[in-house]
């Protein structure tokens, strides 16, 4: 469990991941592009024989080399730039709106709310996931029995929870609307049928949903 740590007001765990995507993205880009161009190349030049053969040479110390350096400083930056958008995203927020107990079990969810309310999900009545627009949001989530994982697509989020453990981790849901939900993990036989929903209110809608 970590500690709470000092945190911006909203962060947007959609633009986050999806500026991180892109840098994995245009990078798969520009290497299946020069792969490519060097397939092309090498046909090009010497189908039946035209370029003459290989020199022979079996080794090439310095491009190897270089070739190696290259690829170290593509890992290290993508590392990097990994954990900087997990720092961004990670730590707690000292105030939270609102927290919410996340307990995954097979296989469904269940949410519970500080005032008693909540949310159980039953074979094809999926659990409704009921939070407030541009608040920051606290879960406290674990499992009951295997490995599941709580992801929001539209947020371009995705937390495992485990049995026997808590993992904390803070949401905001920048509009309103309701969003689909499921477990990442493959859990098991329904896996496929553990899916939940989310609803986002305005403020003053879940003020009156929450005294409901």
């Amino acid at each position: 469990m970590r500690g709470v740590l000092p945190k911006p007001s909203v962060i947007d765990t959609r633009h986050e991941y999806g500026g991180l995507f892109s840098i994995y993205e245009w990078l798969t880009v520009g290497v299946a592009a020069i792969v490519v161009g060097l397939v092309l190349f090498a046909l090009v030049r010497y189908r039946s024989g035209r370029g003459g053969p290989p020199n022979g040479r079996s080794e090439a110390k310095v491009g190897e080399s270089v070739y190696a350096v290259v690829l170290a400083v593509i890992a290290a930056g993508l590392v990097a730039a990994t954990f900087h958008t997990e720092s961004r995203v990670d730590p707690l927020a000292a105030n939270p709106k609102l927290r919410v107990r996340i307990t995954a079990f097979d296989w469904q969810w269940r949410f519970d709310y500080p005032n008693g309310r909540s949310a159980v999900g039953r074979p094809g009545r999926p659990a409704v996931l009921v939070v407030p627009a541009r608040k920051e949001i606290e879960f406290e989530e674990t499992s009951r029995d295997v490995v599941h994982s709580f992801w929001v697509p539209s947020l371009r989020f995705k937390r495992d929870a485990f049995p026997n453990r808590t993992t904390r981790f803070d949401l905001v849901f920048d509009r309103t609307g309701v969003f689909p939900g499921r477990c990442a993990e493959f859990c098991g036989l329904h896996h496929a049928d553990m899916t939940f929903r989310v609803r986002v209110l305005g403020p003053a809608e879940f003020d009156a949903w929450s005294r409901g």
